[in-house]
Order: C-alpha cells, then sequence, then structure tokens
C-alpha cells in the first residue's frame, strides 16, 4: 500500500483520490470532437491497411506460392513484433514530445509502407514492408490515448477512448467491404484485361488504393490538430519535461497498481483471440462454404462493423455515469462479463454447419471483444501519472502484440496444418485458439476487478 506522500504524484497527473480536486476538461466540445474525430479515422486507416491481407490470403498464395504458416507469419508474429518492439522505442517520444508530430509522421509512413507492398516480388519482400507498416504504426495509440487523457477528466475519458477504439472494427471491416468489392471489380473481363497488359495483379492494386490515401490523412493532421498541454505538470516543464525512468514507470504499474499485471494478460489473451479472427475466419468462409474472396469480404465486412460498433456503443453506455473513483473498478467489471461471453461465441462461430450462422457467431464475437477492447487503455489513462502514460500504454500494446499478434494466427496456422485437413483443421483450430483465449480473459479480468475492489486508491 502507498502511503499518501508517495500518492501524491499520481494524482497530481490526473488519477483521482479521494481528496484529489475534480478535473474539468478544457477547450470547446466542437474542437475536442474534431481532435477525437481525426484520430480515429487514423487508427481506422491504419487497421484497413493492417487487415486487408485477411482478404487477399488467396490471391497472394497463388501469386507468391506461399504457405499456411508463412500467412500466418506475415499476419501475425513478423508484422506484431515489429509493432511491438517500435512501440518500446517510441513511447518514451509520447511522453516527452510533440505527440500530434510523431502521429503525423507515423500515418505517411504506413501509408507508403502500405502502398509498396503492391510491388513485392516475393515472401520476404513482401514482410520487409509490412514490417514497415508495423512500425510506422506503433506510435499512433500511445499518443492519442494520452492526449486524450489530457483533454478530458477521468469520468470522460471512456467515451473518447470508446470512439478512437471504434477503430479496429471500423478499419477491419472496410477492409473486409472494400477489399472484397475491388477484387470483384477487378475481376470483371474489362478490367482483368488492363490489369494484364499493365503486368500487375488484382492484389496489388488493393495495396496500392488502400496505402496512399494515408499521406493526404497525416497532412491533415499536422495542419489542423495543436498539441494539448499536458495535466499535472508546472508550466515550466512543457511538452519536452523529463520522463521518470522506465523502472519508475514499471513499479507504478506492478508494484503499485495491484490490478494492472491481471489486467494486462486479460487483454493480451482477449487480443489473442481477436487477431486470430482477423486473419482467418474470412478463409475459414472460403474454404468451408466454397465462397470467392469477393463474396466473403463483402459478407464479412459489414458483420464485423457492425457488431463492433454496437459493442463499443454498448460498452459506454454499461459504463454509464460514474463518478472518478468508482471508474477503475466498473470498467474492469464490465470487461470480465463481455470476455465470459466470448467463450462459447468463439467456440461456436468456427464450428458453425451453415454459412449464416457462423457470420452471426461471427457478429457476436465482434460485439463482446470490441466491448473489451473499447475500456482496454481506460485503467492506464485514469491510474497512471501522465509522464508515465505513454510507456504504459506501449507496455501493453507490446504485450498484446508481441505475444497475442504474435502467437495467434501462427498458431491457427500451424494446428490447422498439423490436423492436416485445410477445411475441418482450420475450424478446429480457430474454436480451439479463440475459446481459450476467451476463457483465459475473463478469469484475468475477474482477478484484476477483484484487486480494484477499492477504486483508484484500493487498487494500490
Amino acid at each position: 500500500m502507498h502511503s499518501a506522500p508517495e500518492a501524491a504524484p499520481a494524482l497530481q497527473a490526473g488519477a483521482p483520490g479521494a481528496d484529489a480536486p475534480v478535473i474539468e476538461d478544457t477547450g470547446t466540445a466542437f474542437s475536442h470532437g474534431y481532435i477525437v474525430f481525426m484520430f480515429f479515422v487514423c487508427f481506422a486507416f491504419s487497421y484497413i491497411d493492417r487487415q486487408v491481407v485477411s482478404i487477399l490470403v488467396q490471391p497472394l498464395k497463388a501469386s507468391l506460392l506461399l504457405s499456411d504458416t508463412q500467412i500466418g507469419l506475415l499476419q501475425g508474429a513478423t508484422f506484431t513484433l515489429c509493432y511491438a518492439t517500435a512501440g518500446v522505442f517510441v513511447a518514451r517520444l509520447v511522453d516527452r514530445s510533440n505527440r500530434v508530430r510523431l502521429s503525423a509522421a507515423c500515418v505517411a509512413i504506413w501509408a507508403i509502407s502500405t502502398a509498396m507492398c503492391g510491388t513485392a516480388g516475393s515472401f520476404g519482400e513482401l514482410l520487409v514492408w509490412r514490417a514497415g507498416t508495423a512500425i510506422a504504426e506503433a506510435a499512433l495509440s500511445p499518443a492519442a490515448l494520452s492526449i486524450f487523457s489530457d483533454m478530458f477528466p477521468p469520468r470522460k475519458v471512456t467515451r473518447a477512448s470508446s470512439v478512437f477504439m471504434l477503430g479496429p472494427y471500423i478499419g477491419g471491416g472496410v477492409a473486409l467491404l472494400g477489399g472484397g468489392a475491388l477484387l470483384g471489380w477487378m475481376d470483371q473481363p474489362a478490367m482483368a484485361g488492363w490489369l494484364a497488359r499493365q503486368g500487375l495483379q488484382p492484389w496489388q492494386v488493393v495495396f496500392f488504393l488502400v496505402g496512399l490515401p494515408g499521406l493526404a490523412l497525416a497532412a491533415l493532421v499536422l495542419a489542423t490538430i495543436r498539441e494539448p498541454a499536458r495535466r499535472g505538470l508546472p508550466a515550466a516543464q512543457g511538452a519536452a519535461g523529463a520522463a521518470p525512468p522506465i523502472g519508475e514507470v514499471l513499479r507504478e504499474l506492478f508494484v503499485r497498481n495491484r490490478f494492472c499485471l491481471p489486467y494486462f494478460f486479460g487483454y493480451v489473451a482477449l487480443i489473442l483471440l481477436f487477431y486470430s479472427h482477423a486473419a482467418w475466419f474470412p478463409t475459414l468462409l472460403i474454404r468451408s462454404f466454397g465462397l470467392s474472396a469477393s463474396a466473403v469480404g463483402k459478407l464479412t465486412g459489414p458483420v464485423y462493423m457492425i457488431g463492433g460498433m454496437a459493442g463499443v456503443v454498448s460498452a459506454s453506455l454499461f459504463v454509464g455515469k460514474v463518478n472518478d473513483r468508482d471508474a477503475l473498478r466498473k470498467v474492469l467489471r464490465i470487461a470480465c462479463g463481455a470476455a465470459a461471453l466470448l467463450v462459447p461465441a468463439a467456440c461456436a462461430a468456427p464450428l458453425a454447419p451453415a454459412m449464416w450462422l457462423s457470420l452471426a457467431l461471427y457478429g457476436l464475437c465482434a460485439y463482446a471483444a470490441s466491448i473489451v477492447m473499447a475500456l482496454a487503455p481506460v485503467p492506464l489513462q485514469i491510474a497512471i501519472p501522465n509522464r508515465m502514460r505513454g510507456r504504459a500504454v506501449a507496455l501493453l500494446v507490446f504485450l498484446t502484440n508481441a505475444i497475442s499478434g504474435g502467437l495467434g494466427p501462427f498458431a491457427v496456422g500451424a494446428i490447422n496444418e498439423w490436423l492436416g485437413h485445410p477445411r475441418a483443421g482450420l475450424a478446429i483450430a480457430l474454436a480451439i485458439v479463440g475459446t481459450a483465449a476467451a476463457a483465459a480473459s475473463a478469469l484475468l479480468y475477474f482477478i484484476a476487478a477483484r484487486r480494484a475492489g477499492g477504486g483508484i486508491e484500493g487498487a494500490r
């Protein structure tokens, strides 16, 4: 337990305690809404660039002669390890530099890297450009969530973060729906003939079209968003003041805040399921029901977006009106309930005998997972001091990507190949990985909620 003097820095940084003053947000509702919206659009674009590969699995396999294990590496371990490792290095920049400029630069870099994936002629080249996309995307979440913590008091952070966390579902849905529509359009005889004369494959054009618009988005962020002042810091420190060493950040997370360890790994387990479904569920529908990639994209995209959006809206409604001191406990309890709902849905969705039942259960998985994802950054935003938030979020991102993103898609692909049956094996592999991940997430969130039973001060 903390003594009062030790807890003071956290309270200054915006984590409310028993005697902390109520922190009000500053600025206009329009300016805050615009900033949240722009970062949401950036996050959605990052997931369009990230997840478009899932609808291109079959064309990439045919063109570059890739195996399921290589596809698993491409979408899983390689991408997410680069993403996670880069996040560790940029986190200190988030805590001490101009977060808006950093975000704009990263959007531009990942846009170029995604477009360059369309020039790849081998697995190795594709891997390099996907790594570039991953590295550039690593700074966005820590930067945006840190900015929201400076714009809003704890009781209002949930709403802003929930809007931001719509990004994976809108972006992922657009990747599936838009990627499928583009493939269908390029399959038409006139367009296919033109592409053949240019020596282009449809998957290459998809990478160009989803990547290049990010350059305009980066310019818009840089031109229209101003870096907000950091809360809880002396004015003399400004945006470039000294940040505490990483050892102090780790003590704050795992010694002073007892709920953090199960909370971190509960989210790791949830994201393992998320990445596994994002990487393999469209391919499962193609193989199980004989659909084209274009048809699957048009079916799964809307289901994915609707389920995700409904979950994010539900998360905000479930939290409801809450005072600053009770926000942490309530957020963790809601996440625990949503993860528990995922257990039967994750088991049944891949094994469903009918396509429409499988899609409905897939939407339920997206709904439950999006509740947890919408609330995931809130505990760090309201319980961790200002100069530590960027690295705290980056550490969460590192763990979820290094473990979840690396293990989930790869494990599904490897189990499928070990079972030796492309159709039934993939369904069984997804069910095994998804059910285990959901059960572990629910249990760990339950433990975190118990440890946070007394609110922020009780969790310390």
